[in-house]
């Protein structure tokens, strides 16, 4: 293997786009992009939806799961078909289907139900789109899959398998204990290429500052080895992983290993690092290097809540919402650390949020005035996992910034 180190995450050289961060109007107004989808990010909604694409000589293999929190066969509950166009606001369809449970579902694991779509390698054929329409409450959902873009690499020629459900893996992230098979879309027996990176991912920048680091064109492999089609195996070290069937290609399946819990925080320690939004470096370092951390971290919560009700409300409502950043935006790295992740646990959910080509903005309703916050992400292409956004910081989100964090230090939330 001549490769010793696989292309950085992110495309270096990044211009900045600086657009108006407080708005009372500037809805998006053509396509898809004018719909409101903040449903994505609420923790109460009545599914969740996860997809992997691979891709064989003439189509794209499209596995997904539908998580109903409710329970019950999705045949029942739901209605579903897709359609694929040019791009996300392309008023043509090109190709559209319903989606029939008997042929296209995979079976069940748990509560969720996993489905296959095969959908044309051809010309244009660049974005699907799945529609969900629940029966009972009437409510219809949309959800974008990109099938081909600039920010995107070609997906692999193979999918991963969970040993015990004989199911394709479609989350984002899986866990240590969890037994794997790697197989090739066309049945054939071969080998895989897997690396394996101990990177511990710097934590969000706050909204307001430029990013100063220096960035590395590679991150260093912590170890490679091989994997045979077929054959039941674990990654047994939390960390991000990438699979490969061809080294010469960026082709590749990205996944991030955590532990049995995850995406909950069980350990002291790992509970220390989140307050990193809410602390000084001097609270942080403080809690870090004391020698009785339990004590020092209660402490902390009970100093900001003034009484030990208040401080379990407290601490329940902030890791409640760092493990619903996890479960959403977790891909080359644990969500929390995002910088998506970091605006909903301090924020919460967006009242409202527009997608279109290469962006997502997030509107959020400051309380008392005539006024919109506006948070813009915009998305980069990764190696890992494509769905890799990064916010476009600016100094006018300061004052909205630290009253949020000031509700979180006043036991507020």
């Amino acid at each position: 293997m001549k490769c010793n180190k696989i292309q950085h995450l992110c495309i270096l050289g990044l211009i900045f786009i600086m657009t108006c961060l407080i708005q009372t109007t500037a809805w998006p107004q053509q396509g898809f992009s004018k719909k409101s989808v903040d449903w994505r990010y609420n923790p109460d909604i009545e599914f969740h939806l996860h997809y992997r694409i691979a891709l064989d000589d003439s189509a794209f293999q499209v596995y997904f799961s539908i998580h109903f929190p409710a329970n019950g066969d999705i045949q029942d509950q739901a209605d579903l078909d897709y359609e694929v166009r040019s791009s996300i606001d392309a008023d043509e369809v090109l190709y559209n289907r319903t989606l029939n449970h008997h042929i296209q579902g995979l079976g069940r694991d748990g509560s969720s139900e996993l489905f296959h779509i095969e959908v044309p390698d051809a010309n244009n054929f660049n974005m699907m789109f799945l529609n969900l329409k629940l029966r009972e409450s009437g409510r219809s959902y949309t959800w974008d899959i990109p099938l081909v873009s600039e920010t995107m690499y070609p997906p692999p020629d193979f999918i991963l398998y969970d040993h015990s459900s004989n199911l394709p893996v479609c989350g984002d992230y899986l866990h240590v204990s969890d037994s794997l098979i790697i197989r090739d879309l066309k049945n054939k027996e071969r080998e895989y290429f897997v690396y394996f990176y101990d990177t511990d991912f710097d934590v969000a920048d706050p909204p307001m500052y430029r990013l100063k680091r220096t960035v590395s064109k590679d991150m260093e492999i912590s170890s490679t080895f091989m994997i045979q089609s077929d054959i039941a195996f674990s990654f047994e070290k939390e960390g991000l992983y990438f699979i490969q069937s061809d080294t010469a290609s960026l082709s590749g399946f990205g996944i991030r290993v955590e532990n049995d819990f995850y995406p909950r925080i069980t350990s002291i320690t790992h509970l220390v690092e989140p307050l990193v939004y809410l602390s000084t470096s001097e609270e942080i370092e403080k809690l870090l290097n004391t020698e009785d951390v339990r004590t020092s971290f209660e402490t902390f919560w009970l100093d900001l809540a003034k009484s030990e009700v208040g401080a379990r409300d407290l601490i329940k409502k902030y890791y409640d919402r760092i493990g619903e950043a996890n479960s959403l935006f977790t891909n080359y790295k644990k969500g929390w650390k995002s910088d998506m992740g970091m605006i909903y646990t301090i924020v919460g959910p967006p009242d409202e949020v527009y997608r279109s080509e290469g962006k997502e903005s997030w509107y959020y309703k400051n309380p008392g005035r005539n006024q919109i916050v506006v948070f813009n992400f915009l998305k980069l292409k990764n190696l890992f996992c494509d769905d890799h956004y990064m916010l476009v910081r600016d100094n006018q989100y300061k004052s909205f910034w630290f009253k949020a964090i000031d509700r979180w230090r006043k036991g507020m939330n």
